[in-house]
């Protein structure tokens, strides 16, 4: 193994702990699973996601209805009904979780 290597993988860590080359790492050594703490973070993550995504697809909707209305258009080319479609769908599929996630959690 050339020096240069052996040098970047000296450097290498692992949950903070330093890693020796040659050297066997077990479960006790590190766990396998993740803290509660990380699992919180990552909910808050995805629930902060879903929010701004939430936000984005709301200002998306005004725009389009304001610009449709605007323009009193009669019709609309087949790809754009299809994605508004598509997105109506979408919406309504998690608005139906959300609404009924007690029910979900009883079946679980």
């Amino acid at each position: 193994m050339s020096t240069r290597l052996k040098n970047i993988l000296s450097e290498i860590k692992w949950e903070g702990k330093e890693i020796q080359l040659g050297q066997v790492y077990t479960a006790k050594d590190i766990p396998p699973f993740k803290t509660p703490q990380q699992v919180n973070e990552e909910k808050d993550h995805e629930v902060g996601m879903g929010l701004s995504s939430l936000k984005t697809s709301v200002r998306s909707a005004k725009i389009i209805y304001d610009e449709i209305k605007k323009r009193d258009l009669q019709s609309l080319e087949g790809w754009v009904q299809e994605k508004l479609t598509k997105s109506s769908d979408y919406l309504n599929t998690v608005a139906e979780y959300i609404q009924d996630m007690d029910e979900y959690d009883k079946e679980v």
